[in-house]
């Protein structure tokens, strides 16, 4: 790599890595076949006007389209605005009026979903499986295009933003975040690194072959697009698979490495019980919700190897759990609940003043992050850029304790912990505790108002057998007996649900647990 510029990674990838295969749905590629069909792609891209500061949405599954896409919106220096496409029409609606997109890249497969979204804007692209509606072919693009890269990709420079995203906006509009390909880049390269000079469960190695669940919308899928190519490491890409479909690709493309959310996780291992051994032996990066202890011994009890990333849109990657010479119950406990900041990021716990926490494991205060990557606030949004990014850190809005070590442990986003007669209640140690119990699917905790206390703790159950709220009290009872929650902690009220709400991004919807009438009497 000459520059720390997006298409240089992949044109390395093609040089060095040119036979590597690269694997989509039916489709079987390698290294120098992407590099090929993404600089015909950006040579019709140029022709067709999209170049520098040109925002293109694009709209997809995790495929081959995606990828190219990535690479050659990169070499026409254009900005790449990766559409959450699990957000509510409307909020979907507003990322693309916001970030003022010019041309949309969008899969068929959306149906009336893509074809709405496609309305939006002046120039449409058709991934795959063209709806009758205008628009450009995807495939037409690449054939209509020379293999010459555009005059602009030699321009393109490590501080021109490449790559515009939104959070998922549970509680209000999604908010912009620009990275430039340096950031992006120093970021995605972070993670491979410390995953491979460290002792994780995710463990990477360039003999990997990797499988990203995490959405390419979300984060880059935590950098996969960029980490694969850059280690050479063969990339198998599941588009729309459903958990079965996943273990099937799993079992024939020898897959050894993915990445998902708890709530992924769990329904992998769910289809994966069925068939014990097919996931024997994978090695899974999983955050951007708390591990339960109960879904990490049942990955531990079907052999996947694990390890918890933290970070988030507003923030990239910060820290990864490790467990170096811990064995049996201390390194499950450590990987599920421990991480230890990247090397050049600094992450501090801060009490409600800013002030520092005490490092004594115990102390909760809310986490703030400073990393070179840190962006400078959300885009065309003023007052909250000025709340969360201060003097360089970002405050993350997440409760966490620090221990003498430097590692961490978040305990519960501030908008979600609960607060009663004065004291916080962590309500994912309930979580994990409740998650234990034999038929325990799911499980949310909540605050509900109280007229004594301020809050008290709810907790919300999604059961796959008959239970009862008695056999959850009493296994509650027995965790406060052993010293692993206080008895104050205990929740007043235990409430089974059918089925929990979800957010865009895979994680429980407690806002929407916590609307007046969300949870009936039980």
């Amino acid at each position: 790599m000459r520059k720390w510029v997006v298409h240089e990674v992949l044109a390395d990838a093609a040089y060095q890595y040119g036979s590597i295969p690269v694997i989509s749905g039916a489709r079987r590629l390698t290294y120098a076949a992407v590099y090929e069909r993404s600089v015909r792609l950006a040579n019709k891209m140029e022709q067709l006007g999209i170049g520098p500061g040109t925002v293109v949405g694009v709209m997809d599954v995790n495929s081959h389209r995606y990828l190219e896409l990535k690479y050659a919106l990169s070499m026409t220096g254009a900005v790449i605005h990766t559409i959450n496409f699990r957000l509510p029409a409307a909020d979907m609606a507003f990322t693309i009026h916001h970030a003022h997109d010019e041309w949309l890249f969008v899969w068929g497969g959306f149906g009336e979903m893509g074809a709405q979204m496609a309305s939006l804007v002046s120039q449409v692209v058709w991934l795959e499986g063209q709806p009758d509606a205008p628009g450009r072919s995807y495939e037409e693009l690449i054939a209509g295009g020379r293999l010459e890269l555009p005059a602009q990709a030699e321009r393109v420079r490590e501080d021109d933003t490449y790559s515009l995203f939104y959070t998922t906006g549970t509680t209000r509009r999604p908010k912009g975040l620009r990275y430039s390909h340096r950031e992006m880049l120093a970021a995605s390269f972070q993670i491979a690194h410390d995953l491979g000079l460290h002792d994780t469960g995710a463990g990477l190695r360039a003999d990997d072959v990797l499988m990203p669940l995490i959405p390419f919308f979300h984060i880059h899928g935590w950098g996969v697009p960029f980490i694969a190519p850059y280690l050479g490491s063969a990339l198998v890409l599941p588009e729309k698979a459903g958990p079965g479909e996943q273990v099937q690709l799993i079992r024939e493309n020898r897959v050894t490495w993915s990445n998902m959310v708890p709530t992924q996780l769990f329904m992998l291992l769910q289809e994966s019980g069925k068939d014990r051994g097919a996931v024997l032996g994978l090695k899974v990066l999983t955050g951007g919700s708390p591990l339960s202890r109960g879904l990490a011994e049942k990955a531990a009890e079907l052999g996947v190897q694990f390890s918890l990333i933290y970070g988030g849109s507003d923030q990239l990657g910060s820290a990864i759990s490790t467990a170096a010479g811990l064995a049996g119950e201390e390194r499950l406990e450590r990987l599920s609940t421990r991480m230890t900041p990247f090397p050049m990021v600094r992450v501090e716990i801060r009490d409600g003043a800013g002030a520092h926490a005490a490092s004594d494991g115990a102390t909760l205060g809310e986490v703030w992050v400073q990393s070179p990557w840190i962006p400078q606030g959300y885009v065309d949004d003023f007052d909250e850029s000025r709340y969360a990014f201060q003097s360089g850190w970002f405050r993350t809005g997440d409760l966490a304790v620090r221990y003498p070590d430097g590692s961490f442990q978040v305990m519960d986003r501030l908008k979600d912990a609960i607060k009663s007669g004065g004291e916080w209640i962590a309500g994912s140690v309930i979580e994990s505790v409740i998650s234990e119990v034999p038929g325990v699917e799911a499980v949310a905790v909540i605050g509900q108002p109280d007229a004594q206390w301020g809050e008290r703790p709810v907790a919300v159950v999604q059961a796959a057998q008959d239970l009862t709220a008695g056999i959850i009290q009493e296994y509650l009872r027995q965790a406060v007996s052993q010293g692993r929650i206080a008895k104050f902690w205990l929740p007043d009220r235990i409430h089974f649900i059918g089925a929990m709400p979800m957010t865009s991004a895979g994680k429980l919807h407690k806002a929407a647990l916590r609307r007046p009438g969300a949870l009936s009497p039980s």
